[in-house]
């Protein structure tokens, strides 16, 4: 700050230390918060110290005289618009979560169909299927209201082994006794008989410190030996509901299907690993996807708030990104029984009673993880899904399982990844409203909207990023409407002291054009030569009378005068170019752009030197008012000589850049300068071309007397009225 200039450092440097500031306060504060709360708030914090970083850089690159104009208002409003979604994240995330979901959702619905299958021209998966329980085969084949006869599900598993499937994931829960024990045995020999069954269990979540409650059997064959790094917690598996001990005893394996749906019910999410003393409980999905890979349970690596990490059989390193809660995004295929075959157990046993019905359904199943769920009325459970608010839960496995076996896994964005997001769209909407006009704003607004919806569903579809959307859209949107404003209001700050500027020596209706035509500045301003009417006024023997009166009294006399002959001057369209002591000089017809014939040109100085003239009538008679006034104060009365002339000058902003003025000269203004002096008190003198236009116009009267006469130094005659 002390080798910075001094006029820079007030207007600019505080917005910079401001950024830098906020960001290194939000930085600390970090510090002090769980852990789990500065994973989801990392991307915040590094954006703004971007933010202060890229202002800071800007700034060093400006052109200094840039500077002091509009550049800190347009970078404020930039640093407002970036920090405020932050803090609006931080405050009212019941706000801002939402609507990112939602997103989400209609990212999902406007994605490609996934594959699901070996052979892409096939809509639906030829690895997973679903057998549903229904209704039709309770009522047609008499199997009675559900609980059923365990026995039922032992058949199944019996006929899915004989068709040589792979995996069960059974999403049914067996995990009180049978009212016969028979049925109990039944299901028990035929799940070990299968030796490919995986049951669900259920539990209520509870902090990972709190996980002490083991499984009642074998760790090494139930639960995930996995080697534990990273920051973050992963929620902890509390009082477990388990199947049967044969059926757990008897089961390939296990796993949870606990769910997490987000704010207003939508199941996005689902935590794959649960912890517990031993070891960690597998979603039911990875418990089949580890079964279908073979993945051996003890190499398994969890990466707290990354990853998990596992080797298939074949050696295959997999990598499954998971938050800090151990969820992962699911990528759902489609809406439900579009994408996954499912059987009705009714037209199963329908296809069972005839051996070339068996035989085909043997051969559906072949090879095949096979679902097996309960849609009986009343008792499927449903859950809201990008594709559908009224889904089947069961389903979900499905999803998740092709998603594990296919590795189509959906992942969040790196802090850098979400602050580059955030500042990008920023900075170039900055650099136009910088170096372009308003008018480029709005559609740089609209290309950089347009290619962030692109990279959004693109980051979608082909990178498996879920790239923010909420927040840097509302950033640009905030950023674009504050620099919008600042724009214009720069703009009409600009225009107002453009008008002062020039109100001095413009009339109101020459300013007028220039606000409305910008363009017509360039010709109004270059040198050029142009017909127009000069008209010189001047006060008679004010020397004398400056010599013997008060210099306030001279003060305001001259105010008294010059005041209503400016305003006249403006009225009759002539622009006041200077004030001459006690005269003035004015001229009439550089206000109209050029061109549009000879006849359109003549009739511009044809009117504006009888304006001229109007005006000098006018100017004379406002002076005997001014008199008559004066001497009732007992002041000097006071008379003015005009002199008006017709002809070619040469107009523009003649000068240098320090001391430049929008003037006339030539013979034809000194012409007018002679007549003014060479005029009767009281009077006008007008040269011949002037009077002429002027009667032209009926700007005197028909009985005005004239006479020629020479100007000193000149020899060109003039009418004198």
């Amino acid at each position: 700050m002390r080798f910075l200039h001094r006029d820079w450092k007030r207007s600019r440097v505080a917005i910079v230390n401001a950024l830098l500031h906020v960001g290194t306060l939000v930085s600390v504060t970090m510090q002090f918060l769980p852990r789990d709360w500065k994973r989801s708030r990392v991307a915040i914090v590094n954006a703004l110290l971007h933010v202060g970083t890229l202002v800071s850089v800007m700034m060093r690159c400006l052109h200094h005289d840039w500077k002091r104009s509009h550049v800190a208002m347009l970078l404020g409003c930039t640093a407002v618009a970036l920090v405020l979604p932050l803090l609006l994240a931080l405050t009212w995330p019941e706000l801002v979560e939402p609507l990112e979901l939602w997103t989400v959702d209609v990212r999902f619905q406007h994605r490609p169909p996934l594959p699901v299958s070996r052979d892409s021209l096939q809509e639906r998966s030829d690895t997973l299927v679903a057998i549903d329980y229904d209704d039709l085969a309770a009522r047609k084949y008499r199997l009675g209201r559900w609980p059923w006869d365990r026995r039922v599900h032992a058949q199944v598993f019996n006929f899915l082994k004989t068709a040589g499937v792979h995996t069960i994931l059974a999403d049914l829960l067996f995990d009180h006794e049978a009212p016969d024990p028979e049925q109990d045995e039944a299901l028990a020999d035929a799940t070990r008989s299968a030796g490919i069954v995986i049951y669900p269990v259920v539990f209520n979540v509870v902090p990972e410190q709190e996980s002490t409650q083991a499984f009642r059997l074998a760790p090494s064959r139930r639960l995930i030996q996995a080697e534990v790094r990273g920051v973050g917690e992963i929620p902890g598996a509390g009082k477990l509901i388990l199947p049967l001990p044969a059926l757990v005893e008897a089961a390939a394996g296990l796993g949870h299907i606990f769910r997490t749906p987000d704010r207003g019910g939508v199941l996005r999410r689902m935590p794959l690993v649960f912890s517990t003393k031993g070891g960690f409980v597998p979603a039911l999905s990875l418990a089949a996807a580890f079964r279908s890979l073979d993945v051996p349970p003890t190499s398994v690596r969890i990466e707290r708030g990354q990853a998990i990490r596992f080797k298939t059989g074949a050696g295959r390193e997999v990598v499954i990104p998971i938050d800090a809660q151990g969820r992962t995004w699911i990528n759902y295929a489609g809406s439900w029984g579009a994408r996954f075959f499912h059987y009705p157990y009714s037209w199963m046993l329908d296809q069972m009673r005839s051996a070339e019905g068996k035989a085909q359904l043997l051969n559906s199943f072949k090879g095949r993880s096979v679902l097996l769920t309960n849609l009986t009325t009343g008792l499927g459970d449903r859950v809201a899904t990008p594709f559908d608010p009224d889904f089947p839960t069961s389903e979900v496995h499905l999803h998740l399982l092709n998603m594990l076996l296919t590795e189509q896994f959906l992942r969040d964005p790196t802090a850098l990844e979400a602050s580059l997001c955030l500042v990008i769209p920023m900075v170039i909407v900055t650099a136009v409203a910088l170096t372009g006009g308003p008018g480029m704003i709005m559609p740089t607004f609209a290309v950089m909207l347009g290619s962030y919806l692109l990279l959004l569903q693109t980051g979608l579809n082909r990178w498996g990023v879920l790239l923010p959307a909420a927040q840097p859209i509302f950033s640009l949107t905030i950023g674009v409407v504050l620099l919008l404003m600042a724009r214009l209001f720069l703009i009409d700050r600009e225009r107002a002291r453009f008008q002062v500027a020039l109100g001095a020596c413009l009339p109101p209706q020459t300013i007028q054009l220039i606000k409305e035509s910008p363009g017509r500045i360039p010709n109004l301003l270059a040198g050029h030569h142009r017909e127009l009417t000069v008209l010189f006024a001047d006060i008679q023997g004010f020397s004398a009378f400056c010599k013997r009166a008060d210099p306030l009294l001279i003060q305001r006399v001259l105010r008294d005068f010059l005041t209503p002959m400016t305003i006249i001057l403006r009225e009759y369209g002539g622009t006041l170019n200077k004030y001459l002591g006690d005269g003035v000089m004015a001229f009439f017809g550089d206000a109209e752009p050029e061109g549009g014939g000879v006849d359109i040109e003549e009739e511009r100085v044809r009117r504006h030197a009888a304006n001229a003239v109007r005006a000098g009538l006018q100017m004379q008679k406002k002076m005997a008012e001014l008199n008559l006034r004066w001497l009732s104060q007992g002041q000097d009365s006071h008379l003015v000589r005009i002199g008006i002339n017709t002809g070619i000058v040469t107009i523009g902003n003649l000068g240098t850049e320090y001391l430049w003025d929008y003037t006339v000269i030539g013979p034809d203004v000194n012409k007018a300068q002679r007549l003014e002096g060479a005029a009767q008190p009281g009077g006008l003198l007008l040269a011949r071309r002037t009077y002429a236009l002027a009667r032209q116009e009926s700007a005197l009267p028909d009985n005005l007397p004239t006479k020629t006469m020479k100007l000193k130094g000149i020899g060109e005659e003039a009418d004198l009225c």
